[in-house]
């Protein structure tokens, strides 16, 4: 099933969409680079990496 990416929002600790889905089988064994993406809560521009993602319900 494809799932969202998402990531906590550092200031608001609201989870924020990154914009990136992928198949949750597939999610565990992925290679995801560091990004930036704009936060819906804050405002604020935020860097994250696969430790720090979680897959949508």
């Amino acid at each position: 099933m494809i799932k969202r990416i998402l990531v906590r929002c550092p200031i608001t600790k609201k989870l924020n969409v990154t914009g990136i889905v992928i198949d949750e089988d597939l999610f565990a064994g992925a290679r995801l680079k560091t990004k930036a993406v704009p936060c819906a809560h804050c405002g604020g521009k935020h860097a994250w990496d696969k430790k720090e993602a979680i897959l949508a319900r």
